[in-house]
């Protein structure tokens, strides 16, 4: 099998050898790459899962993955996962740790339901440091086909399937809604309220496992509010108050901010992707808001571990370095 040059340097290089400076080592077989860590010192706590394929799947390239290939997931820098099971989350046949930054990156991917998956125990993973950059955390296929796809299912049909919905029009109306202006100020708590949640429901209507009918489903609600708020200036209501108290704790919203908007709850744009935190400083998951996305903030600045921070949900800060400067 052809493996990335860089990838294949790194793995020699650090096999047997310190991948961090608490002493993490690579372990290179003919298709995985697992890293062993030691306990984490420096204040982060990186969360793997591996696991194996319970039963041989066969991917949209044609390429069939026998029982027992070998997978993994990243949690994100948590405390330690308190279940072994995340049905939401995917395992990849291929993750690594990149840069921009550094971080442990689903590079390529190739997405597997955990229902195909033998579940192993979390572990914990160094932070990784630039020497890091290319080391393969699991390596089970080359075939960018595979690796571009969640759409794998059994072999052998007698095993139970996972529903792998498609998602490009609910991608088109999220987007839509997300490229228009919106006067959040005279609008209707309900209207606020929904805008506070459209981003959490989006992302849970892409996870693993949900039926094409929700995923429809939502794609048109998102359609209907859109229009709605072309003929009335509301998403999902016809009330003409504005709802200017109670938005300080909202969560995000990629909606774009009005510029005539003096409320101290604001709309920002992100300059760059940004990680969602704790009070703590603690990072809550892998998945970053994208840049270009718009954010509700509550217009305050919060100093942790000596950085500043805007509020965006309960306790859910993002980095104020991340944000668009008035």
């Amino acid at each position: 099998m052809k493996k990335n040059k860089l990838c294949q340097k790194l793995a020699i290089a650090f096999c047997g050898v310190a991948l961090t400076t608490v002493g993490a080592a690579v372990i290179v077989s003919d298709t995985v790459h697992t890293i062993n860590a030691t306990p984490n010192h420096k204040g982060f706590n990186n969360w793997i899962q591996y696991g194996t394929l319970k039963y041989a799947l066969k991917g949209p390239s044609g390429r069939v993955y026998p029982a027992g290939t070998k997978v993994a997931r990243y949690m994100g820098n948590l405390t330690k996962p308190s279940k072994l099971s995340y049905p939401a989350l995917p395992f990849a046949l291929s993750l690594s740790i990149t840069s921009s930054p550094i971080g442990i990156t689903q590079f390529g991917g190739g997405d597997i339901a955990e229902a195909y998956v033998n579940l192993e125990d979390w572990q914990e993973i160094d932070d990784p440091d630039v020497d890091s950059f290319g080391t393969d955390i699991v390596e089970s296929t080359f075939d960018k086909t595979d690796l571009a796809s969640r759409d794998f299912h059994p072999v052998d049909s007698n095993n139970p399937d996972v529903p792998v919905a498609n998602v490009d029009e609910l991608n088109k109306a999220f987007d839509k809604y997300i490229g228009n202006h919106y006067d959040w100020k005279h609008m209707s708590a309900q209207d606020n309220k929904w805008g506070d949640t459209i981003n959490n429901r989006y992302f849970a209507a892409k996870a693993m496992g949900v039926p094409q009918s929700t995923v429809d489903a939502l794609a048109k609600e998102i359609n209907d509010a859109v229009a709605n708020y072309k003929k009335t200036g509301h998403l999902v209501s016809g009330d003409t108050s504005s709802n200017n108290a109670g938005n300080s704790n909202s969560s995000n919203s990629t909606a774009k901010p009005s510029t005539s908007s003096t409320s101290k709850s604001r709309v920002v744009r992100l300059r760059k992707a940004s990680y969602r935190y704790t009070h703590k400083g603690k990072r809550v998951s892998k998945k970053l808001i994208k840049k270009g996305s718009y954010v509700k903030i509550n217009g305050k600045t919060y100093r942790i571990k000596d950085k500043k921070y805007y509020r965006i949900a309960k306790n859910r800060y993002i980095r104020a370095v991340n944000v668009v400067k008035k």
